[in-house]
């Protein structure tokens, strides 16, 4: 008699490892995500490996460029949610980022912690190591108006007169102090003179340590004490380099000082720590000051740090809050082997504008350079008007509206002023403006 047949469970096949060229296979096939860009962006996204500088022009896609590029990593396996660091400037974009790459990969993005602002990543890494920096866990962030408070009760500690020396000059002085990463120390002696016949950083440091007894930060101690806890605690350091598989910076253009130094540290690849064995001095060499040393990992066995940084060169305006173009301008240089990638198709202006920004922007000497291109319509060609002063200027932007509007009137139809928009580079430029369309009867909003 014959055996029945027994229905064993067909083998399961192994799952791909995440990262593997199965896994990255697998993720390939199914990324609809890459069918809508074009050649620039498709390499933007796609080029994972090693430090990328992204030059993108206004325009071109680069919000979603760095989005698809995290949808990417994330789809290929290529690190978890949690491993990946994205650095935007506003609350505004961190959400409409996460919102983005929600709808290309669902949602696995509610477990990226480390997607959001520089100062709210900031504040994670802070809470997470308080005491390493004489803080508690539960600081208290100051606002303008608490940190004017506290530097008005230190100026008065120190006999100084507040209306001679006002303590929101000194709230400005010590802010950008902290924007360029500067601690007490390490302020200039010449602009430590600059207020308070010299008193500045005595001012300084009382300031810094009244914050610690009231177990607070202000805004710009959420990165500069970051800064000074990476380089006082290695191996805290080493920590974060190494949960970090991929880091992703918005607007490159704009970082000061002290956010350049933020993610210059924690984009170095994580060196292993020091070797309990002891090597003998060669004996051909003079002796250093102490005669053993540690052995530090091979170079030849660390890989490039996986940065990618999104920016443009032409559009940094940010000067005067302590912006550095610079930090864009040398990023081959702080990441040898970088890979430079520039998008230059725009999708937002007609051929005669980009035409026009394009000629004048060439004469800016400090730009890596790059042209922008359409595939629109070339549109109407730009004017330039030149007046006198900003009232003749208010005029003739009345009077070009005034005849708008006739023309439109002979042809039988409306040109409605609220589709007209005019556009000025200071408040006093707009009352101009709005105080001559008064007077030429067209109404404003």
């Amino acid at each position: 008699m014959a055996e029945p047949k027994r229905n064993d469970p067909a083998p399961m096949s192994p799952q791909p490892v995440a990262g593997g060229i199965a896994a990255r296979a697998l993720g390939a096939r199914s990324a609809p995500y890459l069918t809508d860009l074009n050649p620039e962006q498709r390499q933007a996204v796609e080029t994972l490996d090693g430090p990328v500088l992204v030059l993108a022009g206004a325009g071109t896609g680069k919000t979603r460029v760095l989005t698809t590029r995290i949808a990417h990593i994330l789809n290929l396996s290529r690190a978890h949610p949690s491993q990946i660091l994205a650095v935007t400037f506003t609350n505004k974009a961190a959400r409409e980022m996460k919102e983005r790459v929600g709808q290309m990969v669902g949602q696995i993005v509610e477990g990226m912690p480390w997607l959001g602002t520089f100062h709210s990543i900031g504040v994670k890494i802070l809470r997470r190591h308080a005491e390493l920096v004489g803080l508690k866990n539960n600081f208290t962030i100051l606002d303008v108006d608490d940190q004017i408070r506290v530097i008005k009760q230190i100026l008065e500690a120190e006999k100084l007169d507040e209306k001679r020396w006002p303590a929101r000059v000194l709230a400005m002085l010590i802010d950008g102090w902290k924007n360029r990463g500067l601690t007490p120390d390490q302020v200039p002696s010449g602009e430590a003179a600059s207020f308070a016949n010299g008193k500045g950083k005595k001012l300084y440091i009382a300031y810094q340590e009244r914050l610690k007894t009231l177990n607070a930060a202000d805004f710009g101690d959420l990165l500069l004490e970051n800064i000074r806890l990476f380089r006082q605690n290695a191996d805290v350091l080493r920590s974060f380099q190494e949960r970090f598989k991929f880091v992703l910076v918005d607007e490159y253009q704009d970082t000061n000082v002290a956010q350049y130094l933020w993610l210059k540290l924690l984009a170095q690849m994580a060196s292993a720590p020091p070797s309990t064995a002891v090597v003998p001095e060669p004996s051909s060499t003079a002796a250093p000051p102490e005669s053993t040393f540690a052995v530090p990992a091979r170079a030849e066995e660390r890989k490039p740090k996986n940065i990618c940084c999104v920016g443009d060169d032409d559009q940094s305006i940010y000067g005067w809050r302590g912006a550095e173009v610079d930090n864009i301008l040398r990023f081959d240089h702080d990441f040898p082997g970088a890979k430079v990638i520039r998008l230059e198709r725009n999708y937002r202006s007609t051929g005669h504008i980009l035409a026009a920004a394009s000629l004048l922007i060439a004469h800016n000497e400090g730009r890596l350079g790059k042209t922008l291109r359409t595939e629109d319509v070339l549109g109407e060609k730009v004017q330039v008007t030149g007046a006198w002063d900003s009232e003749e200027e208010a005029r003739a932007i009345g009077e070009e509206i005034e005849q708008l509007q006739r023309e439109a009137r002979e042809r039988g139809e409306d040109h409605p002023l609220d589709e007209i928009a005019i556009l000025c580079a200071l408040h006093s430029r707009c009352v101009n403006s709005k105080t001559a369309s008064s007077s030429l009867a067209c109404p404003t909003a």
